[in-house]
């Protein structure tokens, strides 16, 4: 059996609190390992360097014989805010340039904005359909396991235009630059603070939804077939479809390519609104109900306040992933 089928095996047997524990281990492991090892092909010049002594967590002030210390004993300051104001969490970090990408005329702006956001938003539903089309036109003995390729399928697509995007721009150098590495403390608050208010905000506007308008119940199970609720396989790849694809790419074209090209001819405040309100429109469904799409504009706002406040891309990725792999282990493992 493969580490992953175990893995998800227990998580099926071990309810909620197993969940939990090894959704925590999974994403300090993502993390660890995109800052180690992927991160670090985006800042050659950087010299090899550890996790935990660049998260900053020994008091500021101590000579290395009294770190070394500290290290030894075990007591460390995680939230230590020695000679700075809890206000510098908020601020934009020195030397940010409001966009690195090629300042455009505005018309030209929404042009291009527009076209991606077109192209990613149809081929979403054309990669569906061709998907539909092949799975009525041959047999296919897993249909669910089909239907989570061709998603996965279809991220890959949607990241294909947004590299295309950068491919006609000649902004290969922008790209990088998303991946630079923000400072550690700061981007980990931030992440936490992000998460709980979004949260708050998407349960009370989906709560006074609820009462004004009524949010329909969906009685159709998402897996065509039962077992599939129960299948390693198929629950692995949903996971890695809603908590690592989706956040990776969509972060990358909307607080990064559309936010960034927007701050180019608008102020901060205006393209975080509107690149909020343009992703939560990418998640609006013809099949589902009007205004819904508002609850994922909420979350689209605030990644891109954080994006910029950070000056990277990994805060809002993280942030994504948290909520995603939230939702995924509430509906389908716990």
């Amino acid at each position: 059996m493969s580490l992953f089928s175990v893995l998800l095996s227990f998580m099926l047997a071990g309810g909620l609190f197993s969940s939990l524990f090894l959704s925590i281990v999974t994403t300090f492991l993502m993390v660890y390992l995109c800052y180690n090892v992927v991160e670090p092909h985006f800042n050659t010049g950087e010299s090899s360097r550890d996790f935990l002594s660049d998260f900053d967590i020994l008091p500021s002030g101590l000579n290395e014989k009294t770190k070394q210390i500290y290290r030894d004993s075990g007591m460390v300051e995680i939230w230590d805010f020695t000679g700075n104001k809890i206000s510098h969490l908020f601020e934009r970090p020195d030397g940010v340039s409001g966009t690195d990408l090629a300042k455009s005329s505005t018309g030209k702006v929404w042009a291009k904005i527009s076209i991606v956001w077109i192209a990613v938003y149809i081929s979403m539903y054309v990669v569906t359909f061709i998907g539909l089309l092949i799975a009525l036109s041959i047999e296919i003995d897993n249909i669910d396991l089909f239907f989570e390729i061709v998603l996965i399928s279809s991220q890959l697509v949607m990241f294909s235009i947004f590299l295309m995007a950068i491919f006609l721009e000649d902004s290969f150098d922008y790209l990088m630059g998303l991946f630079r590495r923000p400072n550690l403390k700061k981007a980990s608050l931030l992440v936490i603070l992000i998460s709980f208010v979004d949260l708050i905000l998407v349960y009370v506007y989906l709560k006074i939804y609820d009462t004004a308008v009524g949010i329909p119940t969906v009685e159709e199970p998402y897996f065509i077939e039962a077992s599939s609720a129960n299948d390693p396989l198929i629950l692995f790849l949903l996971f890695i479809s809603l908590a690592v694809c989706a956040p990776l790419f969509e972060e990358l074209i909307f607080r990064g390519y559309i936010l960034d090209s927007l701050r180019g001819v608008y102020s901060d405040g205006f393209a975080i609104l509107a690149s909020g309100l343009m992703f939560g429109l990418m998640h609006y469904s013809i099949f589902g109900p009007l205004l819904l799409w508002i609850s994922q504009a909420i979350g689209g706002v605030l990644y891109a306040w954080l994006r910029i406040r950070t000056d990277s891309i990994w805060p809002s990725i993280v942030c994504h992933s948290l909520w995603n792999g939230t939702i995924f282990f509430i509906e389908f493992i716990y």
